[in-house]
């Protein structure tokens, strides 16, 4: 992987924040021409710093209105099968993110279904086709406080909380 400067760092926080600015804004923003801010966005493509371009949707709008964390277990005696849960959990239109976890869960996914009858059936699913499953618990969002999947590219300073 290529090390990343200042510019980089700045063009990489700028895309996350808005991926539709034009190479010429992005130039501008960042004290380059556009065709050098072409060729990294290129540079950064190719070696997967910038992994895919995206639109985030607003789960409301296309009627999906229960969002669902769901702490999963497997069985450790069929740990053998964690390739076929993750094949499973990758086609699951239902799980927007999933991550191998330290704690009691050996799993957390982000689920998103219209209603909590199309939830309870991804997890009837879950639990017939995935034998690996011991058991689950679901933590369902009341409100969502904050969405994003920006990584901060540039070093920040840490925030201050004042208990004022």
């Amino acid at each position: 992987m290529t090390d990343l400067d200042a510019l980089d760092r700045k063009i990489l926080d700028l895309v996350q924040d808005d991926a539709d600015l034009s190479t010429e804004a992005l130039a501008g923003m960042v004290g380059l021409s556009a065709s050098a801010v072409q060729r990294r966005l290129s540079r950064l493509k190719r070696e997967g710093i910038i992994e895919r371009i995206v639109a985030l949707v607003e789960p409301r709008s296309v009627g999906r209105t229960v969002t669902v964390l769901v702490e999963v277990e497997i069985d450790n005696e069929r740990r053998r099968s964690l390739e076929s849960f993750q094949r499973w959990i990758g086609d699951a239109p239902e799980v927007q993110s999933c991550w191998y976890v330290t704690g009691d869960a050996d799993y957390v996914l982000l689920v998103s279904t219209e209603d909590l009858e199309g939830y309870n059936a991804f997890i009837e699913r879950l639990m017939t086709e995935q034998p690996v499953v011991r058991k689950y618990k679901s933590l369902i969002a009341l409100k969502t406080v904050k969405r994003g999947l920006k990584v901060p590219a540039r070093t920040a300073t840490p925030a201050v909380f004042s208990t004022d």
